[in-house]
């Protein structure tokens, strides 16, 4: 049965919960806006629901994820050019292109869902939203400003709580509770790009529902692209790519929002396309079995406990389980805890090899204590000298990024810049008690970048020579940095 169709609607009013402005960067003003009634959505959605209901019956086969996007767009586009013959027949003034199409951004988010989430995660710029009560909500934008988003995403904080609710049951790879018993949560939403969004929810403990988006801006981007960006010079990439073909083990680290998901992601892509890969994560972030790079992708996810508090699987579980399926080589997004001696483990054993994995930390030399002190974590804990030994075996290089925020005086604009800053090599444990570091790349007095410093090991350069590096390279002490572009490198 067909939804009966909406009446022409009053000029729609302001304030309206779908709006998308015009431009996102401008402040808005006093002057009048036309912009989507949510009843206008909500009549144009089932009406739109009952037509697509109809022609699955007809369509017993069904359709490819994309054909089914494209007719639903197509049928959102009739009902709204009906609307506006209707709403013109009635004597009501025209309604403008740009209204039409946030009418049409509007239905489909509603029907998926999304609702008003649906256009900050569709600009370009927007690498994380905050949203912090529903109707306080800012943009972190790829040039490192923090702009103020207009209009709120729901009519109260229930209704945005019940949103997230609904999203984190049905969104991810996994069901997510997100309730008072679990007022946590984090999930990926399929929106923003190919590799989508991770959302992150917080209620009860907060005040206010605290909501953090983060897109995956780089979903495509190889390490010469970073070159481009003025994340890496030539010397670091050809020494990467051979690090990457030899199966060395690298942990990418940093502090936060340095890029390390993404440079993980980028390393990958120098992996031979048929080596199959296993991804382990808490949030699937990596997205390698989306992009088509390797014809053999195992992706593995942690899941919530149920409400009666079973079902959980955790990384430390993944971990263990991912060697029963034979990868050539061992992804993990992030640790976090405990888990990090099954990291060490699947690193260490020969295995896998060139596993990688990302970490927290402050600098390459930090890395061996945050190891030993996540260590103290796992369950029985291991001991420190344990884990300086493991991390000594299992571990042969430390890629560590960071990022810097400034303002360029002559083009008036905030830039956001991350890049490598050092590449340590693992050795063994040395007199100290902890695992010998070598610096092969340090940070460069002027900038932070890293250059050249003190050679690898033998049985390393062998490695890379082998692997098609030049170790020439190595002398030119000044680096390749090329001038730095005013433009965010990494999401």
């Amino acid at each position: 049965m067909t939804a009966e169709r909406p009446e022409p609607a009053r000029p729609p009013r302001r304030g309206g919960l779908h709006a998308v402005p015009t431009d996102p960067h401008t402040p808005p003003t006093d002057a009048p806006r036309t912009r989507p009634d949510p009843e206008l959505v909500r009549q144009l959605r089932l009406i739109v629901a009952a037509r697509r209901a109809e022609a699955d019956q007809d369509d017993a086969d069904g359709q490819d994820l994309a054909a089914e996007h494209a007719r639903v767009l197509a049928l959102v586009q009739e009902e709204i050019t009906a609307w506006v013959v209707r709403n013109a027949q009635a004597g009501h003034p025209p309604v403008t292109m740009t209204f039409e199409r946030e009418l049409a951004q509007a239905v489909v988010a509603s029907m998926a869902g999304l609702g008003t989430l649906l256009p900050l995660l569709e600009q370009e710029d927007v690498e994380n939203v905050h949203i912090h009560g529903y109707d306080q909500v800012w943009l972190d934008l790829a040039d490192g400003t923090l702009q103020r988003w207009p209009y709120a995403v729901a009519d109260s904080d229930a209704t945005l709580t019940a949103m997230v609710t609904d999203l984190a049951a049905r969104m991810g790879r996994t069901a997510r509770e997100f309730s008072s018993a679990n007022p946590m949560t984090s999930f990926r939403l399929p929106i923003g790009g190919v590799l989508g969004a991770r959302l992150s929810a917080v209620i009860g403990v907060s005040g206010r529902p605290r909501i953090a988006i983060r897109r995956h801006r780089l979903h495509d981007a190889g390490l010469d692209d970073l070159i481009r960006a003025g994340t890496v010079d030539t010397i670091l990439v050809a020494f990467l790519r051979a690090a990457v073909l030899a199966g060395r083990n690298i942990l990418v680290t940093g502090g936060p929002y340095t890029g390390k998901t993404t440079f993980l992601r980028c390393l990958a892509r120098e992996i031979p396309a048929h080596e199959h890969l296993a991804t382990v994560e808490d949030d699937a972030e990596l997205g390698l079995d989306l992009l088509g790079t390797h014809t053999l992708v195992t992706p593995l996810e942690t899941r919530q406990a149920n409400a009666e508090g079973v079902g959980a699987i955790d990384l430390d579980d993944l971990l263990k389980q991912v060697l029963r399926h034979s990868p050539g080589r061992v992804l993990v997004g992030e640790v976090r805890a405990g888990e990090v001696t099954s990291l060490l483990r699947a690193l260490g054993n020969g295995a896998v090899g060139g596993g990688m994995a990302t970490l927290h930390a402050g600098s390459a030399a930090a890395v061996p204590d945050r190891i030993a002190a996540l260590g103290q974590l796992a369950v029985p804990p291991l001991p420190v000298e344990a884990a300086y030994r493991w991390t000594a075996s299992a571990v042969h290089l430390i890629v560590h990024l960071a990022k810097t925020d400034h303002h360029d005086p002559h083009s008036g604009r905030s830039c956001r810049q991350r890049y490598i800053t050092e590449i340590a090599e693992i050795g063994p444990v040395g007199e100290t008690g902890r695992p010998d570091l070598t610096r092969i790349f340090s940070p460069r007095p002027v900038d932070g970048r890293a250059i050249p410093d003190f050679p690898p090991s033998p049985a390393l350069l062998t490695e890379l020579v082998r692997h098609g590096f030049d170790p020439g390279l190595l002398h030119q002490v000044d680096g390749d940095w090329q001038p730095a572009q005013l433009r965010r490198d990494l999401p």
